[in-house]
This record gives C-alpha cells, sequence and structure tokens, in this order.
C-alpha cells in the first residue's frame, strides 16, 4: 500500500453452538483481535469490521486454499489474497510477532460470598481461544488482590492473559475487591475473602461451555501465588498451579523486607529511585574511567579489576541500606502485631512514619498508620504459608526472578520448597536477571524512568510458563 505495507490475518472458527466467528489482525494498524461480521452468500464471503471501517468481500479460489478479494479500510482500497492455514497452524510470525491463535473476549461477573445478586458481583474478564474446545482453561491472580493497574506499574497479567490465550488456554482475570468493574464489592479486609473470590472464579469457569473443567489450573502473582497456594491445599482435583513470586516466610518478615512498604499501590519509592539513579551515575562515571584507562595502555585485567570493585562497593552499601530500612520497619509491624489497639497502634506508627520518611506530611503519616493497621494488613502480617503448603499435591511450578528484590529467593525459595517436599510433582526455577515482575533489567528502568518504551515479560518466562503447563496438560 502507499507508503509501505500491512500485514493482515483473518482468523475463522466454527463455534460450539454451530456459529462461525471471524477475528482481525492487522499488524502495523496494531489491531488485534477485532471481531469481524460474517456475511455468506452463495459465491462469496464477507467480513466486515465494523468499529475500524475495514471489511473484505472475497470469493474462495484454488479449492478453497485462498481467498481472493477486495481489501476496503478508511481512504484505501486494494485486491487482496489471503492465504489458508489448516486449523490450530501458527499464524505468520511476522503478523504475530511469535504468537499463535486469535481469540475473543468477553466481559464477565462472578458471584462472590458477599454478593447474593450476580449483578454485584466481581467483574472481569474471560479470553477464550477461537473454536469450539474444550478448551483447558486458568485463573489468573494479582498481587495484592488487585487486578486493576495502577499507574507507574507493569501489568504483567495483562501479558500473561494474552500469551496464554494464544497458546490455546481460556483465561479467566477478575478485578479485585473495590477496584474497577468490581468497585462495588467492598475491598478485602481478609486474605480469606481472597481465596473465597479464587474459588468462586475456579467454580464459574469450570461451569463454562468449552471450557475442559478437568484441565482448570491457577496462576498467581506475588500474593496472588500465595492466594493460589492456599486455594489448592483445600482442592486437591486443581489440574495445575502457577506461583509467581510467592513468599515462604511469614507476613512480617516479608513486609519488613519491602522497600515500598509505605507508598501506596503505583506511587513510586523515591529514595529507593534515588538510590538507583545514583549507582548508575557511578558506574557510568567508572566505565568512562575505564576506557580512557584502556586506551592509555593500562592492563584490561587490571581495569577490570577495579570497575568489579567499585561495583561490589555499590553493592554492599545497597545491602546496609536495605538491612538498616528492614530493621526499622520489622520493629514498626511488631508494635502493630502486638498493639491490639488499632488507635493506640496508628498513633505510634504515624510518629514512626515521621521519623522514618522527615519529609511524609503528617496527614499522610496519619494515613498511612491507618492503612498498616488495618484489618487487611493485620491478616497480612499474621499469616504462614507454611500452615497451607504440606496439603498441596497438586502439580506445581514455583518460578522466581533472581533479581526479586520484594520478594527475596534466597530467603522465600528453599521454604517454598521444603513446604512442599511431600508433593513429588513440584518444580521450581530461578531466573537470572528477572525482577518480581519478570522483566529483564533494561525493561525495569524503562518503567522506572517513565520512558515511552513499553516494557515486555522477559521471554524466557513466559516460555518457561508455557512449557511446563503444556506438560501438566498432556493427557
Amino acid at each position: 500500500m502507499p507508503g509501505g505495507s500491512q500485514q493482515v490475518a483473518i482468523t475463522i472458527a466454527e463455534q460450539r453452538d454451530g456459529s462461525t466467528v471471524a477475528l482481525l489482525e492487522v499488524a502495523a494498524a496494531a489491531l488485534q483481535n477485532t471481531p469481524l461480521r460474517v456475511v455468506n452468500t452463495p459465491d462469496s464471503v464477507a467480513f466486515y469490521a465494523d468499529k475500524v471501517g475495514y471489511r473484505f468481500v472475497a470469493q474462495s479460489v484454488g479449492e478453497g486454499k485462498r481467498l481472493r478479494g477486495q481489501w476496503q479500510q478508511p481512504g484505501f482500497r486494494t485486491t487482496l489474497v489471503l492465504e489458508r492455514l489448516p486449523v490450530g497452524g501458527a499464524l505468520p510470525s511476522s503478523v504475530l510477532k511469535g504468537k499463535t491463535l486469535a481469540y475473543q473476549t468477553e466481559d464477565v461477573r462472578v458471584s462472590t460470598p458477599g454478593s447474593s445478586n450476580p449483578e454485584l458481583g466481581l467483574g472481569g474478564t474471560l479470553s477464550m481461544p477461537l473454536g469450539a474446545g474444550p478448551f483447558p482453561g486458568v485463573v489468573l491472580l494479582a498481587d495484592g488482590g488487585q487486578a486493576e493497574r495502577a499507574v507507574g506499574t507493569y501489568p504483567l497479567l495483562d501479558e500473561l492473559a494474552d500469551y496464554l490465550t494464544r497458546q490455546g488456554l481460556a483465561v479467566l482475570r477478575l478485578d479485585g475487591r473495590g477496584t474497577g468493574r468490581s468497585a462495588v464489592i467492598p475491598a478485602a479486609s481478609s486474605r480469606n475473602e481472597l481465596v473465597a473470590d479464587a474459588q468462586s472464579a475456579l467454580t464459574f469457569l469450570r461451569s463454562r461451555t468449552g471450557i475442559d473443567p478437568l484441565r482448570v489450573g491457577l496462576l498467581g502473582h506475588g500474593e496472588g501465588a500465595n492466594v493460589a497456594l492456599q486455594v489448592a491445599s483445600q482442592a486437591p482435583t486443581l489440574a495445575f498451579l502457577v506461583s509467581l513470586g510467592a513468599a515462604g516466610v511469614n507476613g512480617q518478615e516479608l513486609l519488613a523486607r519491602q522497600t515500598g512498604l509505605v507508598n501506596q499501590p503505583g506511587e513510586p519509592d523515591t529514595a529507593q529511585l534515588a538510590w538507583g539513579r545514583k549507582e548508575l551515575q557511578v558506574m557510568t562515571l567508572a566505565r568512562r574511567e575505564a576506557k580512557k584507562q584502556l586506551a592509555a595502555g593500562v592492563p584490561a585485567q587490571q581495569v577490570q579489576v577495579r570497575v568489579a570493585q567499585e561495583q561490589m562497593r555499590l553493592n554492599t552499601e545497597a545491602q546496609k541500606r536495605s538491612d538498616a530500612l528492614y530493621k526499622r520497619q520489622y520493629a514498626m509491624l511488631e508494635i502493630i502485631r502486638q498493639t491490639s489497639d488499632n488507635a493506640q497502634a496508628q498513633a505510634i506508627v504515624a510518629n514512626m512514619l515521621k521519623q522514618l520518611y522527615p519529609s511524609l506530611p503528617s496527614a499522610t503519616a496519619q494515613k498511612r498508620a491507618a492503612q498498616l493497621t488495618s484489618p487487611r494488613y493485620r491478616s497480612l502480617l499474621a499469616y504462614n504459608p507454611q500452615a497451607d503448603l504440606g496439603k498441596v499435591s497438586c502439580p506445581t511450578l514455583l518460578l522466581h526472578g533472581a533479581a526479586d528484590s520484594q520478594v527475596l529467593p534466597a530467603a522465600n525459595l528453599p521454604l517454598l520448597e521444603k513446604g512442599l517436599k511431600a508433593n513429588k510433582r513440584v518444580s521450581s526455577q530461578k531466573l537470572d536477571g528477572l525482577n518480581h515482575d519478570f522483566l529483564t533489567p533494561d525493561s525495569a528502568q524503562a518503567l522506572a524512568a517513565g520512558t515511552e518504551q513499553r516494557p515486555t515479560a522477559s521471554a524466557d518466562a513466559l516460555e518457561a510458563i508455557r512449557e511446563w503447563v503444556v506438560q501438566q496438560l498432556k493427557p
């Protein structure tokens, strides 16, 4: 077409009820899974993307191996010939960047113990591969019990939902209580409510037409992974469980290690960002100086040792900062745990926050103190995952980013493996260089810097999940 080219794919499938559906993919226009209206006549077939003004009216040629006709979009018309691929065949990687099956999405509402009226249940999205099925399925559970994206955070579960549906799984993801389409449901005050929501989501997905109820599993991230483990301890029929960055330590130990404990969801940790900028500046200067030394004839090994020493010094300083923050936060959480009177606990915590963060406004300190002493946080403090791990019997994948600073693999993964030792179907992996959101350092830095570059989950992480899940779903 004038000014370049664009690649087009139309996926056509017959559903269980006998109806025909089609979806449009246009790489250059960033249109994915766009619904098409299909109109058959005795000698042609027409596809209309009414919302975006695209259409394709074609006839079958070459014994049904091609569709040839007129492609039309706003401001442009041309002859287009589409090659046919077999059912389940992979679409060209140049079109979908390595992704496979197209799918359709549907807004759903899931009843929970706190909502007798289905219209007041949890809202969410169900993504279904095209075709009759029955398909295996998975429920995604977000970190922190939330599925609404906060500003400045990476939508890991959004990417996983897209990726897994394209691999042939039906994917259900709910908005967390009190957020998005679940705003009518009060925010969770305990993890038991999150467990109940996950159980409701499983029941909903298993009952859907086109789903194989015996091949439905859970995938959780962070706190969502621990919720998934708790659900699995009560549901021996779960087909599989993928745990991304779960905690093995108790709640108090975990929260005390959180560098952003007092921040709102999506709110940047300014102290941590300042340290990151300092570290980047120091190492940039060190590498610049190394180039000068190499140009001046200093032996390469000697130069490399100096750069490594500078990095080691920064690492040591960062560890000291982390340990000092951990001690202060652990002491603050211990006061909350031991002080049952909330008003008294809030007053002490607000004072401690002002000492920790002198620039924090008093009103903000009071607000954060109220959050840290809420039933929700008290529930987190009291939780010990070891109580559930011994009862998990389904196939389980433990996946951690080796550079996860929120849920430290060295402290948590061994405890998870120990608690699950009676389960002979457990696999565990640490992926080098990845953080809690399974982003590479480059993607994590781009996210922290607020650049326009869209971060994407590590291909190694996505492939590790896909390969393991496929193994569990084999007959």
